[in-house]
């Protein structure tokens, strides 16, 4: 018997996927639990893993093609015969079809695997994961790439790229990126404000817990969370701030849900955190380590991407003193944080602190100029006298250590 392999839908907004790369080729066998290809959106790339056991039939789709949730992508065949999906992720009854479609080896094709197998070039080839990147890196455009094999390997790109191969298309994913920010800016009019913050009672604070939390929790504690701490609590007493447009209407948020900017491999991520004013400091560590991890080893749901009203992004471990960041659409401000470094500061006299610099962006349709500025007055407060973040319920996450002040 034969079971589809069909595109699945990782989060309720998904409504199309790009399969990046194959992991088993047909002929293959296929067993429970084992990855056999890769997906990818605007936010997220994931492994999805077989639920039977089988042999790898004809693949369908191919890698680096974008298609609808439930699109059949392949067939396992020798299937059982009480399954009715080939992916955990089940999309909801309203989108394309995800149904196995079983049938023994006479049975004819169903109308869409003859339309695919149509459109399927009897030259398309497989190319393994490592082989995309060196292609991505060089230049090579895999559809001109030629090889004695039936898998497109590295040899194969490195010899195209000798030969002078054809420059390879951009990134899917990158594109649906610059999709993404260029409809923010298209869409959301933003203003920015800035402020140079004392962070000397941050960094006693930070220092004063970082032993008794690696203890306890066996985790590393970040200056950048206690700043998202910070942010998340000024969220909470700011409800004119907590609140996003959505289909021309204001939508105010009960819960605190932050995302949060996470360097990887494959670009930078925002995963969300999610009711952080109920959150102690100490669990907020450990979810914020949890999910950054899952970030940087492609393990994150395209769930742990959705929703969120704000994100902080520090760029501080880079060295940077300032800079604006882009709202993400969906959500209706932005905190970027520069590094933390002795500055010039006036008490007085002139004396040197340890300073930040914060610059704030904002949806102009949820709040105004002095509404924010009430705003980021309350972060400020929580950043020079930041001895509350510790005890009662709060936010954090994290984004990872900077070379100063671990930020």
């Amino acid at each position: 018997m034969s079971v589809a392999i069909v595109m699945p839908q990782l989060g309720l907004t998904m409504e199309e996927g790009t399969v990046s790369g194959w992991l088993k080729k047909t002929g293959d066998a296929v067993a429970k639990n084992d990855l056999i290809f890769s997906v990818s959106t605007d936010k997220v790339e994931m492994d999805v893993e077989a639920v039977v056991d089988g042999t790898m039939g004809q693949i369908i789709v191919q890698a680096g093609e974008t298609v609808p949730v439930g699109t059949v992508l392949a067939y396992v065949e020798g299937a059982g015969e009480d399954l009715d999906t080939f992916v955990k992720e089940r999309p909801p009854i309203d989108t394309p079809s995800v149904t196995a479609a079983k049938s023994s080896a006479s049975t004819p094709p169903s109308t869409t695997l003859e339309e695919a197998c149509q459109n399927s070039s009897p030259r398309d080839r497989q190319a393994s994961p490592r082989a995309k990147r060196l292609a991505k890196e060089l230049g090579v455009d895999l559809a001109g790439v030629r090889g004695p094999g039936g898998e497109i390997t590295e040899k194969d790109i490195r010899n195209s790229a000798a030969s002078g191969g054809k420059a390879s298309p951009p990134d899917s994913r990158r594109q649906r990126i610059a999709e993404r920010l260029t409809l923010s800016v298209q869409t959301i009019p933003t203003f920015s404000i800035a402020a140079e913050v004392n962070a000397e009672k941050l960094l006693a604070l930070h220092e004063s817990l970082s032993a008794s939390i690696a203890q306890e929790a066996g985790i590393k504690l970040t200056v950048t969370d206690l700043l998202l701490a910070a942010f998340a609590r000024a969220l909470k007493s700011s409800p004119e701030v907590n609140s996003t447009w959505d289909n021309d209407k204001l939508r105010a948020h009960t819960s605190v849900d932050l995302g949060l900017a996470v360097a990887t491999p494959r670009g930078v991520i925002a995963p969300v955190l999610r009711n952080l004013e109920s959150t102690d400091l100490r669990s907020l560590v450990k979810r914020r380590s949890e999910l950054v991890e899952k970030s940087r080893s492609g393990r994150l749901a395209l769930t742990d991407l959705e929703g969120g009203v704000g994100t902080l992004s520090n760029l501080g471990m880079y060295r940077v003193d300032h800079f604006q960041a882009i709202i993400s659409p969906g959500q209706s401000s932005i905190l970027a944080i520069g590094q933390i470094r002795q500055r010039p500061w006036v008490e007085n006299i002139l004396t040197v602190k340890p300073t930040v610099m914060l610059n704030l962006t904002v949806d102009h349709r949820v709040t105004d100029g002095a509404a924010a500025a009430v705003f980021l007055g309350k972060l400020i407060e929580l950043i020079e006298e930041p001895q509350s973040l510790s005890a009662t319920p709060s936010g954090i996450p994290s984004d990872g250590t900077g070379r100063r002040y671990n930020v």
